[in-house]
């Protein structure tokens, strides 16, 4: 066995671990609110870019709103500076969302002397102090880009989703975030879970944003031009993309009790 396949076998392998333990996680989890949607399917997608403010790929864009509307969804494009805080409270809204963004991580020295690890999603907002009171309330953080330390966006951080998301998704729903570091932690999709969220797709480390965008043109194409679905997709593009050059960045699918 060669070593990028030994390494694309590994990658599939943690991909079916990460895979059953939110599914123990969720299915342990007592949310106190019924699954039911009423207005269920809404037959709405989202894609939202906010990567674009510094890498533009309107190719991509066009492609990804172009493929849902054909598979029949209402499709809102976002991009820039409207990938905001209440953008990402009534992700809700949609049954499939693509976010093309920024992600990061952070260490956090805590009083008892252990190291907190916390992973953030970007939006298109350049930082303002007036959001002093978010990050007080570890909601949201004051994020800088690799690529030019002088730029200060405003992050999202786990909290927020746990706290000011509003709404329920639909059984089934899927979450798509094309950023490094989305899969950094379970945080994330652990509270989009209790939202009902039924599958999250996100990269576990550093990646380049051609990675980025070779891994979710593909991702789409496959779904809803090759037919697969959206695990088997995904373990695709694993396989397909094999380990960056950082050896840390793997695509993975998580799933919650509603897939």
């Amino acid at each position: 066995m060669s070593r990028r396949t030994s390494r694309n076998a590994r990658r599939v392998v943690l991909l079916a671990a990460i895979v059953l333990a939110l599914i123990l996680v969720a299915g342990a989890s007592r949310w106190g609110v019924s699954d039911t949607r009423g207005d269920c399917p809404r037959g709405r997608a989202l894609v939202a870019d906010a990567l674009g403010l510094d890498f533009p790929n309107p190719g991509l864009d066009s492609f990804l709103v172009e493929t849902l509307e054909k598979a029949g969804y209402i499709v809102d494009y976002v991009n820039g500076t409207g990938v905001d805080l209440e953008l990402y409270r009534r992700l809700t809204d949609y049954d499939v969302v693509i976010l093309r963004v920024h992600g990061g991580k952070g260490e956090v020295k805590l009083p008892d002397g252990r190291v907190a690890v916390v992973n953030g999603l970007f939006t298109g907002l350049p930082w303002d102090d007036r959001y002093q009171e978010l990050m007080w309330k570890w909601l949201a953080a004051k994020a800088t880009p690799y690529h030019d330390p002088d730029k200060a966006y405003l992050a999202v951080l786990p909290g927020f989703f746990a706290k000011e998301m509003q709404g329920r998704f639909c059984p089934g729903s899927v979450v798509v975030v094309a950023s490094c570091f989305s899969l950094y932690t379970y945080e994330i999709p652990v509270a989009l879970a209790q939202r009902g969220l039924g599958m999250y797709i996100g990269w576990t480390g550093p990646v380049t944003v051609q990675e980025i965008d070779e891994g979710l043109r593909m991702l789409v194409d496959l779904v809803y031009n090759k037919g697969l679905n959206w695990t088997e997709a995904a373990i695709e593009v694993g396989k397909k993309l094999g380990t960056n050059e950082y050896n840390s960045t793997l695509y993975a699918v998580i799933l919650s009790r509603q897939s």
